[in-house]
């Protein structure tokens, strides 16, 4: 697999996701993408496939970690890079599954989890946050508080009808 580290300023990732190129986040860096799209986002982790058919759309990319594109070359590549993306997209079909403030924390904890740092994350804008899992921008905020401990000593289910 050929390999390209990925500039957070640079505008060739979405010319590359555009011209239809199919690219993998390497696995070798602890890394993700939050692609947004027209109408929502999604989030692309270490090995997964990325630009194809599947990404031309894409509006901006947000970058956590150092992100590095490989090339899948044989179809054992793109298969397994197929496969990681829909793990990805499964993981967070199953945040979806709760109430809107679930949602938003758990989607918070699930970058944290994965070791991308709290002050990276943050700089994400909560529209986007809120895209990925289908929620309002200030429902992530609410879950930004109760993250950070803000809250007021008040639990996930005390948020939610605030």
């Amino acid at each position: 697999m050929n390999q390209a580290a990925v500039d957070k300023r640079n505008t060739q990732p979405i010319e590359l996701l555009k011209s239809g190129q199919l690219l993998a986040l390497s696995q070798h860096q602890p890394a993700g993408l939050i692609l947004q799209k027209p109408f929502h986002a999604e989030f692309v982790g270490p090995g997964a496939a990325i630009g194809g058919m599947f990404d031309v759309q894409c509006v901006t990319i947000h970058t956590l970690g150092k992100a590095e594109f490989t090339v899948p070359e044989s179809k054992e590549d793109r298969q397994q890079a197929f496969e990681r993306r829909m793990d990805d997209i499964a993981a967070i079909q199953t945040l979806c599954d709760e109430v809107p403030l679930k949602r938003a924390i758990a989607v918070l904890e699930m970058f944290r989890q994965q070791q991308f740092d709290l002050n990276e994350i943050r700089t994400i804008p909560h529209e986007i946050l809120a895209k990925l899992v289908g929620v309002l921008p200030s429902t992530i905020e609410m879950a930004w508080q109760h993250q950070l401990g803000q809250a007021g000593g008040g639990t996930p289910a005390d948020l939610a009808f605030a």
